[in-house]
């Protein structure tokens, strides 16, 4: 049986290679191209986004999206963004909903977004920002498309200092178009 942390529950949805790099060594997403989920992701990501409360997003997740003339998406979502330049947030200011950006320990954040009283969290990126969720032991999902490509070198999914061990349960594993989706939940054992 899945438990989950106190508190907020987060969730790491996110894409990688076969060798799990979530970017190229140049955080480049050309990988992604190489995705054909026939059609699983059209239903399947809306309905993850309408189920979150907010959003905590890493620097360079955020900078890649600006960069790309992407903006921040999910600006309807309460989010905190983990970084120490303040020129990134205003890049995407204003937002329709709060954008916090804290610098330093993750921890603050999700602190914060517990005390204001949101349940869901969707953890958008990127591998450091997952690491240091999953080694404060507040991860409670992961769900991965897994491209048929390989990377060879970039940050990989937990990109960083890593806990001796945390364990997940499979809780689900699919044939999505000429890929793979996995779906992992917290397991008592971590």
């Amino acid at each position: 049986m899945p438990i989950y942390s106190p508190g907020v529950h987060v969730i790491w949805y996110t894409a990688m290679s076969m060798d799990g790099r979530i970017a190229s060594a140049d955080h480049d997403l050309g990988f992604l191209d190489t995705v054909d989920t026939g059609g699983l992701g059209e239903e399947e990501f809306p309905a993850l986004i309408a189920s979150l409360d907010a959003v905590l997003v890493g620097a360079s997740t955020l900078r890649w999206l600006v960069g790309g003339g992407h903006g921040w998406p999910h600006d309807d979502l309460p989010t905190w963004l983990i970084s120490h330049d303040e020129s990134l947030a205003e890049s995407v200011r204003p937002t329709r909903a709060p954008l916090r950006r804290v610098e330093g320990d993750v921890s603050v954040a999700l602190d914060e977004i517990e005390t204001a009283g949101h349940d869901r969290v969707w953890l958008a990126g990127g591998g450091d920002l997952a690491a240091q969720v999953l080694a404060l032991d507040r991860l409670d999902e992961v769900i991965v498309t897994v491209a048929p490509t390989v990377v060879g070198a970039g940050p990989a999914l937990f990109d960083g200092v890593l806990p001796d061990r945390r364990v997940f349960q499979l809780a689900e594993a699919r044939i999505a178009g000429n890929s793979a989706r996995l779906h992992w939940l917290r397991s008592p054992e971590s």
